[in-house]
């Protein structure tokens, strides 16, 4: 998946939300504004100063990065349909943890983002707290 991405991926940007989104809920010019795929291409930009010399699989993991942020941009401005009657059917979904779908879309970006990266790197701003000291143990 190419970095940055582009109308072709928006497929995959709806189904990364849910896979019976379709572009007639939410059109590829929704995707394209600027608080989605442009925010989370900036983000992946801001975090990878090397990213325009990134090519293979570090190439496609920034694009899957941008995907997984875009869904995650996206998911929360998205209206959520719990029930719908069609004729003598009526359909109704288990409603969804918006807030862990979001932090879940948001892991996954991170996930890629560390392997290009490096293991060192982490979410912005976060401090470790704990981490392991040589030596043996207390006798």
């Amino acid at each position: 998946m190419p970095f940055p991405i582009g109308a072709a991926q928006y497929p995959a940007v709806r189904a990364a939300i849910d896979v019976e989104l379709t572009a007639e809920l939410l059109p590829d010019a929704i995707i394209a504004l600027d608080p989605y795929a442009p925010a989370a291409e900036r983000e992946i930009k801001r975090r990878d100063p090397a990213w325009a010399s990134r090519t293979g699989e570090d190439a496609d993991r920034l694009g899957r990065a941008q995907l997984y942020l875009t869904a995650a941009l996206l998911l929360p401005a998205l209206p959520v349909l719990l029930e719908r009657s069609v004729e003598d059917v009526r359909l109704r979904r288990q409603e969804v943890d918006l807030a862990a779908r979001v932090a879940a879309l948001r892991r996954r970006a991170e996930e890629e983002l560390a392997i290009v990266l490096g293991a060192a790197s982490g979410p912005a701003g976060v401090v470790t707290l704990f981490g392991r000291a040589p030596g043996g143990r207390a006798r």
